[in-house]
């Protein structure tokens, strides 16, 4: 359960729009978020320290008031450094539960190049990360529906992997009251030998099951689902044809330049779906 998250804020418009939609996580079990803003002092002297500190310190009483009113233990913090490095140091202090994260939807150039600090605390914090795209906040009269609403049609694409298994956990550790339905969904790829093909699907189906009574001994509804193809473009479709609410995946973790190699299913969906992600290392 998503008891505890890390709220990065900047300040940014953006930045406020993902804060609302954390004051709709009470759904999903949240009960306190811890609110960082890391402050720049690089060149910096003392005073000069202490005079953006207590500024910042004024800031975030404002930014965070709608959590405050919302019910949430608001615990806030001011470290001085680099951002990445000191979000990823408070959010092991603390014990986080997952990291909240808006993401703009970089292309790969723009990830190389300069990089994203959101998308790289969803790869490599070794933490679950929710992330949900600027572009979708902006689209809806109330960023907190998109939170209290992710149970409601929720995807959990599978590999049978260990991590894909931790991702179902997490996903099951939802409140019930927040929960419709989940469709555990598996991609074969294309097969050219049709008896590769049958088997490949009969092995799918057999595991599938057993994952869904797992969610249905929990007292959850939950589907199998098999799709075909690249699996990018076979969850984004299921997301789209099924009106998912919200998606649980698993994360291999991998970096910018491997994911140019290789690709990545998750920073994918990260960039592209339209509901909010819950990547889970």
């Amino acid at each position: 359960m998503l008891r505890t998250v890390l709220l990065p804020i900047d300040f940014s418009a953006d930045s406020d729009l993902v804060m609302r939609f954390c004051t709709g996580l009470g759904e999903l079990g949240t009960r306190r978020v811890v609110c960082c803003h890391v402050v720049d002092a690089t060149g910096l002297e003392g005073p000069v320290i202490a005079a953006k500190l207590d500024a910042a310190r004024q800031r975030m009483r404002t930014a965070t008031k709608p959590l405050a009113d919302a019910g949430f233990d608001v615990e806030v913090r001011l470290p001085t450094g680099d951002p990445e490095t000191e979000l990823l140091a408070l959010a092991t202090e603390n014990h986080i539960d997952a990291v909240v994260c808006g993401t703009s939807g970089k292309t790969l150039a723009d990830r190389l190049l300069s990089g994203s600090v959101s998308e790289r605390l969803a790869s490599s914090s070794g933490l679950p990360a929710l992330t949900v795209r600027h572009e979708l906040l902006r689209s809806v009269a109330d960023p907190a529906a998109l939170a209290k609403g992710f149970g409601r049609m929720m995807l959990v694409p599978t590999d049978f992997s260990g991590t894909a298994a931790r991702a179902l956990n997490i996903a099951l550790s939802i409140p019930k009251k927040a929960v419709g339905t989940i469709r555990v969904l598996h991609i074969l790829p294309e097969a050219k030998d049709a008896v590769r093909a049958t088997q490949q699907e009969t092995g799918a189906e057999f595991q599938l099951r057993n994952l869904v009574a797992i969610a249905r001994e929990r007292g959850l509804s939950a589907t199998p689902v098999i799709g075909h193809g690249v699996p990018e473009r076979a969850i984004l479709g299921e997301i789209d044809a099924c009106g998912v609410s919200g998606v649980v995946i698993g994360s291999r973790g991998r970096t910018a330049l491997q994911e140019v190699l290789m690709g990545s299913v998750s920073m994918t969906l990260m960039r592209q779906a339209s509901c909010p992600v819950l990547i889970v290392p």
